[in-house]
């Protein structure tokens, strides 16, 4: 089982939404990376470019998840949102 640390701009992201139907999604999805972080319904993949060595999981076709490995089972979420808001050009995720 994966453990999950937080990081201050993803908790801020998270209290940013709304929308019940998109939390409820964000919490199953999030239950599904817990228990299997290869499960397919998460389609998971490996970040590239300037974001190398960080990771992302869809919640929905657009909105993500952006984490990294902190240890062989604990991951840091870094952000969530839309493609926009985690991959912009000028921003820099630590």
């Amino acid at each position: 089982m994966i453990k999950i640390v937080r990081s201050g701009e993803y908790t801020q992201n998270l209290l940013e939404i709304s929308d019940n139907q998109l939390l409820d999604k964000v919490q199953y999805q999030v239950n599904l990376f817990i228990v299997n972080t290869e499960d397919t319904r998460l389609r998971s993949h490996a970040l590239r470019k300037r974001m190398k060595g960080k990771f992302a999981f869809s919640i929905t076709s657009d909105v993500r998840i952006v984490y990294e490995w902190l240890g062989k089972n604990t991951v840091r979420f870094l952000a969530i949102g839309g493609h926009k808001k985690v991959y912009a050009k000028n921003k820099e995720i630590e």
